[in-house]
This record gives C-alpha cells, structure tokens and sequence, in this order.
C-alpha cells in the first residue's frame, strides 16, 4: 500500500486510514463522506457557508469537460507531467506524491491518474477543491484517488511531503504551495492566454482586451523559478445552446455579463470559440 502523506488540517501531523475514519497521533479525526471524499476544510478557513462553484457551475462543467472539447488541454498537462515522471523515476524517486490543486469535478484529475497508470509511474495522486459540489462529484470519477474538500492556501498535506503540484484555471496561491512540497518540486499551471474564448467575450463585452495571464511575477516572489512553458491555440465549435451557456457558467465572464449580452447568448445555438492556454512549470525554492 502506497504512503499517504495527507495531514490533519488542525494540527499539521500525518493522517490515517483506519476504515473510513482518518485520524492523527492528537486525536483529531475525520470520517470519510459515503461518496469517498474527505472533507478537510475547517470551519474557521470558509469565507462563505459554501464557498467554491455551486452545483449548476459544476455540472456545467462535467458536461463541457465530458464531451472531450477540452481535451487537448488535458493531453498538453498529462505528456508534460508524463515526460517529468519518467525523469524522477529515473532519479529513484517513486512513488510520486501529486497534487491537482483546484480539481473542481475531476476530469484533469483522473485522465492524469489514468496516463500514470497505463506507464506503469507508481504514484499518490490527491485531488483538492474548496467546493464539497464538485469534490462530491469528482469522487464519482475515481476511487483511487484520495478527494479533499480543503483550500489551496492552507493544503492539508505533510510539510515539504509533495512532488508535484498541478493547478489549472483557478486562483493562484503559491504561499500554500511552498510549505508542502519539497525542496525542487515542481508546480504545473495552466491558464488562459490573450485570446481564450475571444468570440464568447465578443458577445459579453464592448471591448474585449487581450490580458494574457503571466503568474511568474507571483510565484517568482515567493521563491519558485520558472523552468518550462508551453502553448496551446486551437478552436472548438459549441453546436447547442446547452453547451454554449455551459461554457458560460465555466468562466468567470458569468458574473459580468449584462441582460441583453445573456438574451442574446440564450438564442445562440452554435458558437466556434478560440481555447488559447499557456502552460507554465516552476521549480520550488
């Protein structure tokens, strides 16, 4: 049985297993959900009773996801992660300890587990999200990967315990990052480029700017280096209104958009959208 290295998220010590109840040497524990999740967010860590995607952004999701229209995405992180495994492997580091961080239901999550796993690249693989929603139905997708309802700025993992952290389209803490992996491990972030969904922004906004995201001057400051990136640019055709206001509840944009930009979305019934996504990997301090 791999090491887990998940830790009590009130006193920072290593957790363990014993049936469905997870426990640490101070005797604080947590009971894992029917559905084979672990909730580990502290009440005192929530800035809302539910924080996170609601439901309905999170099926949204799950349906997007599963029709593979981002599946090239997915592909890019995996051959990246796949090719950095096999040099530790190489190195005689295994089992590896990864954690996608911002896993919302778990489509990246389990199609990088199952790569892994069809190369033979012994690993512990934990996928965390401040949203109960979407960890609930990413425990669907997997029973081999440990699922934490827990917040990217406090990760309820081992000091200096983790490999490799991917996170992908989701908010940026890289003072949670720092305590939990190890001296030289690697970060994975995926976000979105200048032109991502342009055509869908065109129908929300009068003017629609191009704002590439650049996290180095974040990670940068506090201590990582980047080493590698990548980019990706290619088209999807949305060809149902489901769909198309689907991808809307994905991003961000769903809160900005006006009453007339939304009735005239709700009519649409085909949209072809630029996805433009910039890989970056940093190495820890």
């Amino acid at each position: 049985m791999l090491n887990k290295v998940i830790a009590c998220p009130v006193c920072g010590q290593p957790l363990h297993a014993s049936g469905k109840r997870w426990s640490c040497e101070n005797n604080h524990s947590f009971d894992e959900a029917r559905q084979g999740y672990l909730n580990l967010l502290l009440a005192q860590h929530k800035k809302s009773k539910a924080p996170g995607d609601t439901l309905e952004m999170v099926d949204a999701r799950q349906r997007l996801l599963d029709s593979q229209l981002y599946r090239p995405v997915s592909d890019m992180l995996n051959q990246w992660v796949l090719e950095w495994a096999l040099q530790q492997e190489q190195n005689g580091q295994q089992p590896l300890q990864i954690a996608d961080v911002g896993c919302g239901e778990g489509y990246y999550t389990q199609r990088l587990h199952e790569v892994l796993q069809d190369h033979q690249r012994e690993h512990c693989l934990y996928g965390v999200d401040i949203s109960k929603d979407a960890v609930r139905r990413a425990a669907r997708r997997s029973h081999s990967i440990d699922w934490l309802v827990a917040t990217g700025g406090r990760l309820p993992f081992v000091d200096h315990s983790l490999d490799l952290i991917t996170c992908l389209f989701t908010n940026l803490m890289p003072e949670g990052f720092s305590q939990v992996l190890k001296p030289g491990a690697q970060v994975v972030l995926l976000n979105t480029g200048g032109h991502h969904l342009y055509e869908l922004r065109e129908q929300i906004y009068d003017e629609v700017k191009v704002n590439p995201l650049n996290p180095a001057p974040a990670m940068e400051k506090h201590g990582f280096t980047l080493s590698g990136e990548q980019n990706l640019k290619y088209q999807i055709t949305l060809n149902s209104n489901q769909q198309i206001m689907d991808l809307l509840l994905m991003t961000p944009h769903r809160w900005k958009v006006r009453n007339e930009a939304l009735q005239r979305l709700q009519q649409l019934q085909q949209l072809t959208v630029t996805l433009d996504v910039a890989l970056h990997q940093f190495s820890a301090p």
